[in-house]
This record gives C-alpha cells, structure tokens and sequence, in this order.
C-alpha cells in the first residue's frame, strides 16, 4: 500500500539540522579563531578550532574567509545565517488570489486561513479580479499555481475535442 508522504517535512527536518549544526559548530570555532588571531597559519587554527566531525562545508567556509583575510567578521557571518536558520517560517511569500467576481470577507478569510495552513507560514496576499475568468480562483504562492478557472477548464475541453 503506499503511503503518503511529506517530502518538504523531510527535507526541512535535515535543513534544519544541517543548519543548526552549522551554526553550532561556528558559533563554537569563533572565539577560539578570534583569540588565535591572524598570527600562525589559519588552517591549522581552523582545524584546531573546530570539532573532528565538523561539517565539511563550515571548515571551507572558515577557510576561504581566513584566505581572503575575513575571519574577524565571523560574527556577522554567524549573526546572518542565523537569521536565515529563522527560516521562511520568519519571511513573507507572496501570494496572489485572482477570481472572476469580487469575493466576500467570508470567503476571502477562508482563502487566508487555507492558505496559510496548507504553507505553515505568513503569507502577503493580495486579492485581485479578471472577469475573463469566468469563474473559479488561480492562486498564485511563490512560484506555484493553481489554475481552477472556469476559462482554463473550458480550454482544456477544448483542447481534448479538437484532438479527438
């Protein structure tokens, strides 16, 4: 039997634990780097800074600031990612709700809070009117949409009829 599966919570989980290991491990080298300084050679500060199994990605980012002379702004470095690490859930995506009619509070709530439960984040969502669709909604999240417009389908029957 298959099963249902939800690969963007898959995925997001080891997202998240990448990154917060990432996070981990730089926030713990910084202060050993800083009080290394920029004396000696800074691969051997780096690898003495950072743990066995550090991810490989953190000792060549570390390596290519230490290359360009940049380590003393690790800070803000760690300072960003970690913003980033707050993730989409702490940005704003775009959506856009068209229909052919302009729609009530009630169902322009319902759309919101379906939209917002079905992405798991704050949504910017404008709601616009196109009579040329006859009827039905296109809901556009990002680079996603959903084409439920009376004018698509009536194209698509179209389309089969000709091609029959």
């Amino acid at each position: 039997m298959a099963k249902n599966v939800d690969a963007r919570a898959i995925a997001g989980t080891l997202y998240e634990s990448l990154l917060g290991t990432a996070l981990d491990q730089l926030r713990a080298a910084a202060p050993k780097l800083a009080a290394a300084g920029t004396r000696g050679d800074p691969a051997a500060a780096i690898d003495a800074a950072l743990p066995a199994n550090a991810l490989p990605q953190v000792r060549n980012l570390l390596l290519g600031l230490a290359k360009e002379r940049l380590l003393e702004h690790l800070p803000a470095v760690i300072d960003a990612l970690a913003g980033l690490a707050a993730g989409p859930s702490a940005q704003l995506i775009d959506a856009n709700v068209t229909s052919a009619l302009d729609l009530s509070a009630a169902q322009k709530e319902l759309i919101v809070r379906d939209l917002r439960q079905r992405y798991g984040q704050e949504l910017a969502i404008t709601f616009t009117v196109d009579p040329s669709l006859i009827g039905g909604l296109i809901i556009r999240v990002g680079d996603q949409v959903l084409d439920n417009s009376l004018r698509t389908r009536l194209s698509a029957i179209q389309r089969n009829m000709l091609a029959s």
